[in-house]
């Protein structure tokens, strides 16, 4: 059976990610950090090889995609949703200036952002940037596509079938995070999400947990000796107990591989038939968002270890 494996990375940090104002079809460059970011994630690709490689053709994301050190090809249909006025602006000047889409957009209501795109527009034009590179390899291979946070976000929701969900169930993507996925027969397996692992710490982007949050680590242990449903309740004990405990900031569960595959399969809300999480190997781990309205995977099977 062929297996079609496909590795999206987000673009590395641009100018206006560091300035905190809206980017969309803008072409901002990258920042001094995004540079650093890029050579770090040159090594974590530098033994990879692949049948097709694709990139957004803005700036940010084919300056990224120097690290493969390779010939590719750019691909409009990658690029991030188009933001429209809202281009150039801070959070608070979107704000002040369009309360009545901010609103909408708070609300999950079909709009233009800024006059530009409306998220079903988005959706439609990353499934056929995605189903056109499954029709060019029906045999399989590997492929990476650097591309936008917003593109992966439309991708991976409607592989999920999550699409009328807010929020989604899969953490916003980090700057050159990898998120790598297999098309195995009819099922989507997710083998890696968010994975910045070639990132020192001062180059990665940790989320900082509100006061009503908890980041909780998950790290896969052997195999336990209990029955398999002792040891399921503790490990979900365990999570329970890290909610109650660990608000504001990050605790660390273990439980086997396949409990965490579970978990992330739930948080999910996916059905196992059609899109599974492949279980995370020893050395790997996973951090999961809790709060009191939801639970998000803010990464999955990243290793634990640096580059």
């Amino acid at each position: 059976m062929s297996v079609l494996e496909v590795c999206f990375v987000r673009h590395a940090q641009s100018v206006s990610n560091a300035a905190g104002i809206w980017q969309g079809h803008g072409d901002s460059p990258l920042s001094e950090l995004g540079r650093a970011q890029v050579d770090a994630l040159r090594g974590a690709l530098s033994n990879e090889r692949y049948d097709l490689a694709l990139s957004s053709d803005l700036s940010r994301a084919a300056e990224t995609a120097e690290a493969l050190g390779a010939r590719l090809e750019h691909d409009p249909r990658w690029r991030e949703i188009d933001v429209g006025k809202w281009e150039g602006l801070t959070m608070d000047q979107v704000v002040e200036r369009f309360p009545e889409q901010v609103a909408a957009l708070r609300e999950r209501r079909v709009f233009e952002i800024g006059g530009g795109e409306t998220w079903p527009e988005v959706f439609a034009r990353a499934d056929r940037a995605l189903a056109g590179i499954r029709k060019r390899l029906p045999e399989g291979g590997r492929v990476i596509v650097f591309t936008h946070g917003g593109i992966i976000a439309a991708v991976l929701s409607g592989l999920l079938g999550v699409r009328d969900r807010f929020p989604w169930p899969l953490g916003r993507m980090r700057n050159t995070g990898r998120t790598t996925l297999r098309f195995n027969g009819g099922v989507v397996e997710l083998v890696a999400h968010n994975d910045d692992s070639h990132l020192d710490p001062e180059l990665r982007q940790a989320y900082e947990p509100r006061s009503d949050q908890v980041v909780v680590r998950l790290t896969p242990i052997e195999s336990q000796s209990e029955a398999p449903d002792t040891a399921a309740a503790d490990f979900n004990s365990a999570i329970k107990s890290a909610r109650k405990t660990g608000a504001g900031g990050v605790v660390s569960v273990s439980g086997t591989s396949r409990h965490i595959a579970e978990l992330a399969q739930a948080t999910s809300g996916a059905s196992a038939r059609e899109f599974r999480f492949v279980e995370p190997l020893a050395g790997q781990s996973a951090e999961l968002l809790i709060s009191d309205d939801h639970q998000m995977l803010l990464d999955y099977a990243r290793p634990s270890f640096q580059i």
